[in-house]
């Protein structure tokens, strides 16, 4: 069976990505992973054979038993068709425990893995880790065929802490579908955030900025997003801004299309990130962004051409940037055409997509012809394939 498996897989490359949630999951991996998957559906491929298996789902209590059903249909996948390649998304905490079962089991069956790197929280986290932990993690980085990181800091981290992996890291950020642009000349100016309502994202600078702005009436706001969906809402009740600012919680991939389309400006005050999705879907629509030079961020958005940069934590800041923005619709519209025109020339999905296939088969390859595959995954692209 084994060997009619890789006869088929000579002409068509069998990948299983394993993911968090599964397709429409709440997350930047998943929402990346399903513009991956869209891609696919509408453009088949007769080279790639592609397979989403779920490690987690949405259930945490039962994300044991998930990840045990993945094993085991990776196990089924590799018996019955052959697995080429396995690609993983890692993140911190509990899934990097299940990623590491899941590429113990790759190498048992001798399939090769590339490691996708997408949170914020993965170097402090890898810090944190007792010396058992670290070697099990180093282990993960170590027998991967390919190490995708969203910017060069996700870079610099993993090469400084294993340098063999100078070859083998490629630099993919994040990418969406290139969309139209619909500018807003009349009425308020709509403020979006998007992303989980908590502390890290900076919900709480962002209230505090919304303050200090509430004498203007030319705006309004959307914070749409899980997490701390009613404390939010009842803090902006307390604080007066329930006519101004909106907490509709939750929105499907439809639903954040469409307040993108409305919106002007979006904001993420995070204090840690790798490189959210939100922003880059707010360059192809063409919006001016005010975020934090936190993760990758500051190596796609430019101060005063593709957005604005604020401190850490700094509500002052941040009420000033929107202030600005508010002020001025010719500020906001020339940050909008740079950040799409970038967006086109770097974030586009068909364009990463065909990338993306290349680390694969460059990682699938035997063993004998990988060294080549890697020296031309990095020099070709100076080791940065955004």
């Amino acid at each position: 069976m084994f060997k009619r498996a890789h006869r088929q897989s000579a002409t068509c490359l069998n990948v299983v990505v394993v993911t968090p949630l599964g397709e429409g999951g709440r997350g930047g991996i998943d929402r990346m992973m399903d513009a991956i998957r869209q891609r696919f559906r509408e453009y088949p491929r007769a080279d790639v054979s592609l397979q989403f298996v779920v490690s987690r789902g949405a259930n945490i209590y039962a994300s044991p038993i998930v990840l045990v059903w993945a094993l085991l249909r990776i196990l089924w996948l590799h018996a019955w068709q052959g697995i080429d390649l396995i690609h993983i998304n890692l993140s911190a905490n509990a899934s990097t425990y299940r990623k590491i079962a899941v590429a113990a089991v790759a190498s048992l069956l001798r399939i090769p893995y590339i490691v996708h790197l997408h949170s914020g929280e993965f170097g402090r986290f890898w810090e944190s880790c007792n010396r058992l932990t670290r070697r099990h993690i180093d282990a993960l980085f170590a027998r991967a065929d390919a190490v995708i990181v969203l910017g060069q800091v996700w870079s610099d981290l993993v090469v400084a802490k294993l340098p063999e992996l100078s070859g083998r890291t490629v630099i993919m950020p994040n990418s969406t579908k290139a969309r139209r642009r619909t500018f807003h000349p009349d009425g308020p100016v709509k403020i979006l955030f998007l992303g989980r309502l908590c502390e890290a994202k900076g919900i709480g600078n962002l209230l505090e900025s919304f303050e200090m702005i509430r004498h203007r009436n030319d705006w309004q706001a959307i914070l749409a997003g899980d997490g701390a969906v009613a404390e939010t809402r009842m803090l902006i009740e307390r604080l007066g801004l329930s006519q101004r600012v909106k907490v509709p919680g939750w929105l499907d991939d439809v639903s954040v299309a469409a307040e993108l389309q409305a919106a002007d400006i979006l904001v993420l005050p995070s204090w840690v990130e790798n490189l959210p999705m939100c922003v880059v879907e707010a360059f192809a629509h063409g919006l001016a962004v005010v975020c934090t030079p936190v993760g990758a961020l500051p190596e796609i958005v430019e101060q005063e051409r593709t957005g604005l940069l604020v401190p850490v934590n700094d509500a002052p800041a941040l009420a000033s940037a929107l202030e600005r923005l508010l002020s001025s619709p010719a500020l906001r519209t020339s940050l909008g055409l740079r950040a799409r025109a970038l967006h086109a020339s770097r974030f586009e999905i068909n364009a990463y997509v065909d990338r993306l296939v290349g680390v694969w088969r460059g990682a699938s390859r035997p063993r004998s012809g990988r060294a080549d595959a890697r020296s031309a995954m990095t020099t070709g692209a100076g080791r940065s394939l955004g």
